[in-house]
């Protein structure tokens, strides 16, 4: 009994190190703009990738973001940071590719061509791979993907523009576009101060009652009320 308690008690332990992990990996990509880390970036790639981080539909392109923007910062290191994603899982790696693609660099495209010879979607890659990539603040926001494209991309630098992209997207008619920027807006303005900051100055700047949306979501992010609202 004594040694199924110890068993039990170190089992608890290692899942309480791998929770505590999780929530470390994916809070340091939450703030890293806060206080950019460069050297830890490969170690991150590989907590996320092994936490499951980039199996999650809704991080994919926050991940393709937030990455794409810290290759394009640092074209440099991309070179000694490539052989440190070699072990990723297939569809990781296609991801950091996709991400290279995004932020210019050529061996982007080099690599989606690679990966892209295993997967269904081959065509549509390899079509992808072909063409100039756009940047990710000259990128509008035509669904809840480019939205999360924009988040991405903000956490990496912090960078106003990226918000003000969202925020652009607010009133252009897109299907469920204007809800999902209000969740959004409301979430990561109740998470990141920054966030909150400038969505009340660019409010500040229309006329009262101009950008309900945009109100609605900073009433929510002050009252902590951040899920979706249907009723409207």
């Amino acid at each position: 009994m004594k040694t199924l308690k110890i068993g039990g008690a170190i089992l608890a332990l290692a899942f309480s190190l791998a929770a505590r992990g999780e929530v470390s990996a994916h809070s340091r990509l939450e703030n890293y703009y806060q206080n950019p880390q460069v050297g830890e970036v490969p170690r991150l790639v590989q907590a996320l990738s092994h936490q499951g981080y980039f199996d999650e539909s809704d991080h994919v392109t926050v991940a393709i973001g937030f990455l794409g923007t810290v290759f394009a910062q640092n074209p440099s290191r991309v070179d000694s940071w490539l052989p440190t994603f070699r072990n990723l899982p297939t569809s990781h790696q296609r991801l950091i590719a996709a991400a290279l693609w995004q932020a210019g660099n050529p061996r982007g495209a080099e690599m989606l061509r690679t990966l892209s010879r295993t997967s269904a979607f081959r065509p549509e890659i390899e079509h992808l791979a072909e063409g100039p990539s756009v940047a990710i603040a000259q990128t509008p926001v035509l669904s809840t993907a480019s939205m999360n494209l924009q988040w991405g991309a903000f956490l990496a630098s912090g960078d106003r523009i990226y918000v003000t992209n969202v925020l652009a997207a607010i009133g252009t008619g897109a299907p469920g576009l204007d809800e999902a920027a209000r969740y959004t807006l409301a979430e990561n303005a109740a998470t990141h101060a920054r966030v909150m900051e400038i969505c009340q100055a660019e409010l500040a700047k229309t006329p009262t009652g101009s950008n309900p949306v945009l109100r609605a979501a900073l009433e929510e992010a002050a009252k902590g009320t951040t899920k979706p609202d249907h009723s409207s």
